[in-house]
């Protein structure tokens, strides 16, 4: 959960933001425990971990196509990301509609700002991983 997203989350609680949601409910699903609207430091790992792993076809998607990863690139990719994975899947995950929300459209716009915030710091954080490697490089002989 970004910074962004925890003012919503003490607002509104786990049910208005829909990728904590999402990954509670994974966690409880695959554990046979209990939902409990709040999100679990397990459920915020299981989070960071489908981010992290989101991240793969970014890179690769700028490696093969020796694309420069602006940050135009990196909020496009992350609203795809927002569409492909959260559009298509919430209500199966959760078992409710994103049109039924007791918050109307105010978490799908908490939703995507923060996945705007996560392609800003995906593009940012691979320029300077990549700006890293390449001064580390002469220094280890490789």
């Amino acid at each position: 959960m970004s910074i962004f997203e925890y003012p919503f989350y003490r607002n509104w609680g786990i049910k208005g933001i829909y990728e904590l949601h999402e990954s509670e409910m994974m966690f409880c699903k695959l554990t046979n425990r209990e939902f409990k609207n709040k999100i679990s430091s397990l459920g915020l790992f299981t989070h960071m971990i489908n981010g992290s792993l989101l991240s793969i076809p970014f890179v690769f998607y700028i490696n093969l196509t020796n694309t420069s990863p602006t940050i135009f690139l990196g909020i496009i990719y992350a609203i795809v990301v927002w569409i492909i994975t959260l559009l298509p899947v919430h209500k199966f995950i959760t078992g409710e509609s994103l049109r039924e929300n007791p918050f109307g459209y105010k978490p799908a716009i908490v939703s995507i700002l923060g996945h705007v915030i996560y392609g800003f710091i995906l593009s940012r954080s691979y320029v300077y991983a990549s700006d890293y490697y390449r001064v580390l490089i002469p220094y280890i002989g490789v």
